[in-house]
């Protein structure tokens, strides 16, 4: 005869029910490296390191993974078999769920920051408080940080990597698009935003539950977060400028401005471009890049995406160009005739 299975939470006893023989042993695994762990775990990437040696956890033990200041719990593993330092788990808890560390069990606090084994009656309520905090929700919220003044709090940021499915729809990749800009971007490279504080007007998480507060948590580009908060005139223009195609540094690039002979002190009060000189090449390049030194056009950049045979490399401007100075002339002289010459800022600049 059949009967039915109960899957509802309050059918199953509690761990702390259980008799100690049947509770696994829970090994507290505290990461510091709470950017990429996160993101592994919610890649499920292989990259997601486990302890091992020879007094880590064995076959039917229990990981716990938390990361973060404060903590967060990341991932609930029943190890299985192992291949070499390589393991192979069965996952009881993924980053579906906000669980807080702190609400686990009275005490919990104590551990902030470390890993090891567990004592069996903290062990016990680990499991249970996950798996309370899994069908009820966390008790308190985490303040996430002023994003303005400096960056979210890590306990913040990995929630949003952690619940990435929860708020887009789909699992997180390896790229995905920055909130404003959109434009594909490692997820190792985007930062978290509230933009419920901005909404609100506080640095705080002003009343808001946890699961409030990692919706309104947004991943941006570098350029696109520093565009969110105050900032000069200069730094704008600068990040709004052209990434440069050659090294992909973007920030560094300037504008080349020809035609135009000037003096030295106009040509030092415009730092944010370099003057090519009265002679204009063709074809002309229009950004010079500080870091790499390579010169390119507009049109460089916008056919990058359109090269069916790989990206666009920026060709340095051959031929004197720039302003030509003594120094300059008695260099040229020792130069074998034909040389090509690749072109660089003017002096002064």
């Amino acid at each position: 005869m059949l009967h039915s299975v109960s899957t509802e939470a309050e059918a199953f006893p509690s761990v702390s029910s259980l008799p100690a023989w049947l509770v696994p042993s829970v090994y507290l695994n505290w990461s510091t490296d709470w950017l990429n762990e996160s993101i592994a775990i919610a890649t499920r990437s292989h990259e997601h390191s486990l302890p091992g040696g020879p007094d880590g956890p064995k076959r039917g033990d229990v990981v716990v993974t938390v990361l973060g200041d404060a903590g967060v719990v990341a991932s609930v593993e029943l190890m299985g078999s192992s291949d070499g330092d390589s393991w192979v788990t069965d996952e009881l808890f993924g980053p579906d769920r906000p669980i807080v560390w702190a609400d686990l069990f009275d005490g919990a606090d104590a551990y902030i920051g470390s890993s090891g084994w567990l004592p069996a009656e903290h062990a016990r309520a680990v499991l249970d408080g996950v798996a309370n905090q899994f069908h009820d929700g966390p008790v308190h919220t985490i303040d996430p940080g002023d994003c303005a003044e400096g960056t979210a709090a890590p306990d913040v940021h990995v929630l949003r990597v952690l619940g990435h499915r929860a708020v887009s729809g789909w699992a997180m990749r390896r790229e995905e698009r920055c909130a404003t800009c959109e434009r594909f971007v490692d997820v190792h490279e985007l930062q978290a935003h509230d933009d419920g504080a901005v909404r609100l007007g506080t640095t705080t998480a002003g009343g808001r539950t946890l699961e409030q507060v990692i919706r309104d948590v947004h991943l941006m580009c570098p350029q696109c977060h520093d565009l969110m908060h105050a900032h000069s005139v200069s730094a704008q223009r600068a990040r709004l400028r052209p990434q440069c195609p050659g090294c992909g540094v973007r920030g560094k690039t300037k504008r080349i401005v020809w035609g135009m002979t000037f003096s030295d002190d106009v040509v030092s009060s415009e730092p944010d471009v370099v003057y090519g000189g009265f002679e204009v090449p063709v074809p002309a390049p229009d950004w010079y890049c500080t870091e790499c030194h390579a010169n390119f056009g507009s049109t460089v950049v916008a056919s990058r995406v359109l090269d069916a045979e790989g990206p666009a490399v920026p060709q340095p401007v051959t031929g004197t160009i720039a302003r030509v100075g003594e120094a300059d002339l008695a260099a040229a002289e020792g130069e074998p005739e034909g040389a090509e010459r690749r072109w660089e800022p003017a002096d002064g600049v």
